[in-house]
């Protein structure tokens, strides 16, 4: 959970010091659907604001993550269907679900940025993660 949350924390800071160069300057918050790692997440962004991530310091995240019911929020229920969507590609082979959104992650030219596949066992792997990141940059 820490390594995963810490990559979205990174990935997410990354995704708007991008904006900021492109002369937009907000600051994130991440929304959350309510969980038993409340107060976990929120003492790991309080650190991660502190004293950084293990690749960068945090500098456009503006608070601790906010916890919302899933049922009280569409945006919610949005990031879950998002979350079911990669849990089918990587749990089960099933792209169905992903395939129709991948191109709303976050990305750059060829690289995608929003959607990480930490593994080791498959180094030909062939999902949009590990080839955007094997695509050399023009």
């Amino acid at each position: 959970m820490k390594l995963a949350f810490e990559e979205l924390c990174n990935r997410f800071d990354l995704q708007l010091e991008r904006l900021r160069v492109q002369g937009e300057k907000h600051r994130g918050l991440i929304i959350l659907d309510k969980s038993t790692h409340e107060t976990a997440l929120q003492q790991l962004t309080k650190d991660f604001r502190a004293k950084g991530t293990r690749w960068r310091a945090l500098k456009n995240i503006a608070d601790v993550p906010l916890f919302l019911n899933s049922d009280a929020s569409r945006c919610i229920q949005l990031a879950d269907h998002v979350a079911y969507a990669v849990f089918r590609r990587y749990q089960a082979g099933d792209t169905s679900y992903l395939d129709p959104i991948v191109h709303k992650f976050d990305a750059d030219d060829t690289r995608i940025h929003g959607l990480v596949h930490k593994q080791v066992l498959m180094p030909n792997c062939r999902c949009h993660a590990c080839m955007s990141k094997s695509t050399p940059i023009v």
